[in-house]
């Protein structure tokens, strides 16, 4: 039995289009050639693939056990040809990206799905961790590239190229419709605060302690789930706590005399590595989102 792409492409093609003259239009050949692809590859594989009338054509039971199949034929030739292609203009083919946990939203799945329209051959490995860990991996040469909290701290193994900044608020657990608790400052440092343990691993606890309790953790989603079940109030990104203040699972701390602020994020790479195609596309994705 010798069957051929173009046998195959006429099959799923007819069955997907609905007829031998659809399928022809969409593959820019004549009515006829499809109808004799499809007859030859009936016979050689001695089934019957469509019931066919004046006006249509339909699968049989044979032509429906088998249509999976030569799909995914058809998809896996698609993917050698990308993949060919690819090594032809040098293309990247692996990329591995540590991206902090804190991070880990809808926007960053907008940025690899972007990523895999521009090189759809790319192979993406994702490993997620606290903001230390992401830095300690590209360090360590263990991923490509780094997408974390920005640290304050430099390290000059590594290359920096700041993303979006994002303002920051107070946040606690609800109080019974009030959106907003209002509290002076010596009330706040009176109160737990849940923070990032990073800020004290690298010596900066100073600047984002406020309270004279604290509880540390490694990334905003466990600090939510701390704040949330009344363990203390903490500082966190505005963009993370506003559902959650319009779903009244927490409140926002509205302190008397406290400036906005405001944090951001970095895109960071190993120095002695040069980026490839796809370190570059990455970097430009996230270091040209609008702030949030």
């Amino acid at each position: 039995m010798s069957l051929s792409i173009e046998q195959l492409e006429a099959f799923v093609y007819t069955k997907e289009y609905g007829g031998f003259g659809p399928a022809a239009r969409k593959l820019g050949k004549h009515r006829t050639t499809i109808s004799h692809l499809v007859n030859d590859l009936e016979l050689d594989l001695e089934l019957s693939l469509f019931t066919r009338s004046a006006k249509s054509v339909t699968l049989t039971e044979a032509g429906s056990s088998l249509y999976c199949y030569a799909k995914s034929v058809l998809s896996e030739l698609n993917y050698f040809e990308q993949k060919a292609q690819g090594l032809l203009e040098a293309q990247p083919d692996k990329l591995s990206i540590a991206v902090d946990v804190s991070l880990m939203d809808e926007q960053f799945a907008l940025g690899l799905k972007a990523l895999n329209q521009q090189y759809p051959s790319l192979d993406i490995d994702v490993l997620s961790g606290d903001t230390i860990s992401i830095h300690h991996w590209v360090e360590q040469g263990e991923v490509d590239i780094g997408f974390s909290l920005g640290t304050f701290e430099y390290s000059p193994q590594l290359v920096y190229s700041r993303a979006y900044q994002f303002e920051l608020c107070c946040a606690i657990k609800a109080e019974p419709y009030q959106q907003k608790v209002e509290v002076s400052e010596l009330e706040l440092r009176q109160l737990r605060q849940i923070g990032f343990n990073f800020f004290n691993q690298l010596g900066l606890a100073s600047s984002q302690t406020i309270s004279h309790r604290l509880i540390r953790a490694s990334n905003s989603q466990q600090i939510i789930e701390l704040v949330k079940a009344g363990l203390g109030w903490a500082i966190l990104p505005r963009y993370l706590c506003e559902p959650l203040f319009a779903q009244q699972q927490l409140s926002e701390l509205w302190v008397n005399g406290m400036n906005e602020e405001h944090w951001h994020c970095d895109v960071v790479w190993k120095k002695e590595r040069p980026q490839n195609l796809a370190m570059q596309a990455f970097t430009q994705y996230f270091c040209k989102l609008e702030d949030k």
